[in-house]
């Protein structure tokens, strides 16, 4: 049974609250910020710990020396150490939850984590003005800081699922579903999630 519905998501898409939505409906968790609760009461990790090192997998370092044996030689390992634990730690978590009822799952690479026989995997995505709109009003900031923003974001999400999975962020062969939330609203695509599960006989209670 496919009982937690994991939302992948591009920054800005809404794809955060359409997972809110979706959890109020059927009336299941919703794990996002609780799940790095959940993490570092589990681990002994600091919250900020975790949530500072999400989304900064290893290949995301940037070589300062010009020498990528010197710098991995002197910060390398303290820095995979510390991105590495974190994510283990939400990745215990994540596999945790699937023997404890229905939920949905916000990014965190957990598609990938958890068996296809256990998931349905959605990304939501927007046309760039609507997530460029929602960017500059959500955190009061003007278009060009709102385009850098996302730009960066979207660049860090993909470099930690392309890092940790098989497949890659964004790409249909990565996902059960994909959404756009420009043109189904918050509203369509969480009547549309529901239709799918009703549909393939997973009901969930």
């Amino acid at each position: 049974m496919q009982n937690i519905i994991c939302i992948g998501r591009e920054y800005g898409s809404g794809g955060r609250e359409i997972g809110e939505a979706l959890a109020r409906a059927l009336n299941i968790p919703c794990y996002d910020k609780l799940l790095i609760k959940k993490a570092a009461l589990e681990s002994g990790l600091s919250e900020d710990f975790i949530a500072k090192s999400e989304e900064t997998p290893v290949n995301s370092l940037r070589f300062l020396s010009g020498n990528p044996y010197s710098d991995i030689a002197s910060i390398g390992n303290t820095f995979y150490s510390e991105s590495q634990t974190a994510y283990n730690a939400e990745k215990s978590v994540i596999e945790q939850l699937v023997h404890q009822g229905p939920c949905i799952i916000i990014g965190r690479c957990a598609s990938s984590i958890l068996p296809k026989e256990h998931r349905l995997s959605v990304f939501i995505y927007a046309d760039k003005e609507d997530r460029k709109k929602r960017v500059m009003l959500r955190n009061q900031i003007n278009e060009k800081d709102a385009l850098h923003r996302i730009r960066h974001i979207d660049r860090m999400r993909r470099q930690f699922f392309d890092f940790y999975s098989d497949t890659a962020w964004g790409q249909p062969e990565s996902y059960d579903m994909m959404l756009s939330s420009s043109k189904l609203g918050r509203d369509g695509c969480v009547r549309l999630i529901i239709d799918i599960i009703n549909e393939g006989g997973d009901h969930i209670e």
